[in-house]
């Protein structure tokens, strides 16, 4: 009967076997490789349309530093335009009224009076035989001018000589009609006016006092001069001609 008992007991006692549990599997990752590489795929397909659009002739052409670069020319330009206009205009205004060398007008005279400086009648003087006294004398005919140099002008229109219609009024004139106006400058209210030597031509007597007397009238007919300074070549002299006429000072109106 004991070997009964202690079978019991035996069989009442819990196992005592261990369970061994079993890690989970790890991921290897294999799921998202189609993924990565539709992702590759599409990078390398913009990346070969991106080279397709710059490539032409043979050579890689991006054109966005360029037009920016030409963008920043245009500007720089336009701004540089821009101040030099400024800065002309500030000058135009800083400066005074330049003088007209041919007529001594100021510039601001000249912009009030534009009409009559463009379209003026002046005095051309000739000379006029008086059949009874048989003597002659000065006397004017009218031109009628356009432009800005009066007095160059003026003296042109006397250099030339009376014209046929004119002649046939009586005007003759010392003056010759190749006498050359080499230069006019103007020195407050007097004028130097270099002539070529032909003013000396036939200088004698009477005829050349009435030729200095024509070129003085005709000139001192402006507001801004009073007399002139006859110059020969550009040098001036003390006197002209044989009888030697003095010419050394500012001449005037007789």
């Amino acid at each position: 009967m004991p070997p009964e008992k202690n079978s019991k007991k035996k069989s009442t006692k819990p196992s005592s076997k261990k369970t061994v549990k079993t890690p989970p599997p790890r991921n290897s990752g294999g799921g998202n490789a189609p993924f990565y590489v539709l992702v590759i795929i599409i990078l390398i397909t913009i990346i070969v349309l991106l080279l397709n659009k710059f490539y032409e002739n043979g050579k890689f052409t991006i054109p966005f530093p360029k037009n920016m670069a030409a963008r920043s020319d245009s500007v720089k330009e336009k701004s540089e335009t821009s101040k030099e206009k400024s800065t002309e205009s500030k000058n135009s205004e800083d400066k005074p009224g330049k003088i007209d060398r041919l007529t001594g007008a100021a510039d601001e005279k000249k912009s009030d009076e534009k009409t009559v400086v463009e379209n003026r009648e002046v005095s051309v003087y000739f000379l006029k035989l008086d059949e009874k006294s048989e003597k002659i004398y000065l006397s004017t005919v009218k031109r009628k001018l356009t432009g800005k140099q009066l007095l160059s002008l003026t003296l042109e229109q006397l250099i030339k000589g009376p014209t046929p219609y004119e002649q046939g009024k009586g005007y003759i004139t010392a003056v010759p009609s190749h006498l050359k106006i080499r230069n006019i400058d103007i020195k407050g209210k007097t004028a130097e006016i270099d002539f070529n030597g032909v003013i000396e031509e036939g200088a004698a007597g009477d005829i050349l006092l009435k030729r200095i007397q024509q070129i003085v009238n005709t000139a001192t007919q402006f507001d801004n001069i009073d007399s002139i300074i006859i110059k020969i070549n550009g040098q001036r002299r003390k006197t002209i001609g044989g009888d030697g006429l003095s010419i050394g000072g500012p001449l005037r109106r007789s």
